[in-house]
């Protein structure tokens, strides 16, 4: 009553096969994934850069006349662009450069009306590494300007920009004098 195979060759090299093609397809299953995962990963590793335009904006705030010691009112309307890299890094995403460039004019009120009102132009290109974690790039510029007595008067502005894939945050700091420049 034993089971009897014939052709027990027969069976063995067809069930070898079988197993041959099933290593074969898992095999082109697993270099397929690992394909798709390369290039997912080559994608992230690849930068990503954008480009914001700043539409005219009007900023007022207090700030001193750096040669008077005037306080009053710095009053910038500018309009500009920023573009920007961002690279995968290790530690998540990091901005690696930001350029572009702003224009504007600008009008210095003092408190005091005996003091003598500041109005001028700039025009400025700008090229940094923002600071690490934030997208934030401080940087200054000058400003050319006149006073109504037709004396020229520069100033150095500060300037913080937030710069993100959304629309840039811009703030103005302290107003300075210029490098080597005399009591206006």
């Amino acid at each position: 009553r034993g089971i009897h195979i014939i052709g027990g060759k027969i069976m063995k090299v067809i069930r070898n096969r079988k197993i041959q093609g099933s290593l074969a397809i898992i095999s082109l299953a697993l270099l397929s994934l690992l394909c798709s995962t390369a290039s997912r990963t080559m994608a992230q590793d690849e930068p990503n850069s954008f480009s914001q335009e700043v539409p005219e904006k009007t900023i007022t705030f207090a700030t001193v006349n750096p040669y008077t010691k005037a306080s009053g009112s710095m009053t910038i309307t500018f309009s500009g662009v920023f573009h920007a890299t961002r690279e995968n890094e290790p530690t998540g995403l990091e901005m690696s450069r930001v350029t572009g460039g702003q224009r504007g004019t600008f009008s210095f009120v003092p408190d005091d009306p005996s003091q003598p009102t500041i109005t001028g132009r700039f025009h400025f290109s700008l090229a940094g590494k923002p600071q690490p974690h934030t997208d934030t790039i401080n940087f200054a510029f000058r400003m050319d300007g006149m006073a109504p007595d037709g004396s020229a008067v520069s100033f150095v502005q500060s300037e913080r920009a937030v710069v993100t894939e959304g629309s840039p945050d811009i703030s103005f700091g302290k107003t300075d004098r210029v490098a080597g420049a005399s009591d206006n």
